[in-house]
């Protein structure tokens, strides 16, 4: 009798128990912290492989035949703007200059004794004419006045045409010069060199190629039935490998289509940053083309396992782990999910708290 009084005590006891276990778990499930699934309005964003590209590229050349004989720069270095990069030996434009000046200075000293002849011949043509008017000289004299006057007035001009002509060799002489200097045309990187100390270089002849760090842009190429959408976008954005989301600027269209796969090149400009964006840098160009409609949970419901990502749903008073696919961070808070949820279910948005009251569930359940 003792035995079946004390076998009855037992399972009342053990029925209490789990009546408490299950009301306590009710309770947590209702303290449970959970969001409704929803679709919400994110802006639409078409993205494309981008290179970044420096504005200002270009390889210098000669424009005479001349030695090197200075190389100041070379792959690599920063070149400020109208540095001198090399030179060539210029003892031969340098005499060729002294010579054309040497003959402007004698050029200037006929011109001014011949136009002092002019002057000189001029009066003396007035003079004869008055002389002739009043019958005091002869018609011979007035004719070789006047042949003496126009033979100082071709005399003086011959020697202006003459100065004109030596100041253009002059002005040529001294360009020549200046090509033996090779300057920066802006403050860049030298990136490629291709001639050496010594060498003689020809007309034409590339000398050093080089690019400008200050002035670059994201260029990439969007296939034609895009391509109103992103000229119209608004906000592009350059993302980086390394992380880097840089805000672009103005939208260019390089009105030509590719005739294999018709897709236009599209170049947008990137501001001058702190740190610098080399060309050649690979990334993601993002235009904002308008808005659409996402359904997304908050990032903190979500639960990876390995590859999978799941959530826990509450249904009721049941707390279920779900697989479930995703899509794009749509914001810091927020991801999109592709596949496995429905508008209105209810997921839990603290992950921890969930798989502890799974657990206490199903521990209440075996005892």
């Amino acid at each position: 009798m003792k035995v079946r009084m004390k076998g009855l005590k037992t399972g009342l006891l053990t029925a209490v128990w789990l009546v408490t276990v299950l009301v306590n778990s009710a309770h947590a499930v209702d303290e449970l912290a959970i969001v409704a699934v929803e679709d919400k309005a994110f802006p639409h964003y078409e993205v494309f492989d981008a290179v970044v590209e420096a504005v200002h590229q270009s390889t210098v050349s000669s424009r005479i035949a001349g030695e090197v004989i200075e190389l100041n720069f070379d792959v690599g270095d920063v070149v400020p703007k109208d540095a001198i990069i090399m030179k060539f030996r210029d003892e031969e434009f340098r005499a060729r200059v002294a010579q054309i000046e040497a003959n402007l200075v004698a050029d200037n000293a006929s011109n001014r004794e011949a136009t002092a002849r002019y002057k000189e011949a001029s009066a003396e043509s007035e003079r004869v004419s008055n002389l002739f008017k009043r019958k005091l000289v002869s018609q011979a004299a007035l004719d070789k006045a006047e042949a003496d006057l126009s033979a100082a007035r071709a005399r003086m001009q011959a020697l202006a045409a003459q100065i004109k002509s030596r100041q253009a060799q002059l002005d040529e002489a001294k360009v020549n010069l200046s090509y033996t200097q090779i300057k920066a045309p802006y403050s860049g990187v030298v990136t490629e060199r291709l001639i050496e100390l010594g060498e003689m270089a020809s007309p034409g002849q590339h000398l050093m190629t080089g690019i400008s760090l200050d002035d670059t842009r994201a260029v990439a190429y969007v296939p034609q039935y895009l391509l109103n959408q992103v000229l119209q976008a608004k906000h592009p954005v350059l993302e980086l490998v390394d992380g880097r989301q840089i805000q672009g600027q103005d939208i260019t269209l390089v009105p030509h289509a590719d005739q294999i796969n018709h897709s236009f090149k599209v170049r947008v400009a990137l501001p001058v940053l702190q740190q610098p964006i080399y060309p050649g840098l690979f990334g993601k160009l993002r235009f904002e083309t308008g808005d659409e409609r996402i359904r997304v949970v908050p990032k903190t419901a979500l639960v990876q396992r390995g590859e999978v990502s799941a959530v826990y749903v509450v249904t009721g008073d049941q707390i279920r782990l779900r697989h479930i696919r995703l899509g794009r961070v749509v914001s810091s808070t927020q991801q999109q999910v592709l596949a496995g949820l429905s508008i209105g279910e209810a997921v839990a948005i603290e992950p921890d708290k969930a798989v502890l009251k799974v657990n206490s569930n199903r521990v209440g359940a075996i005892q």
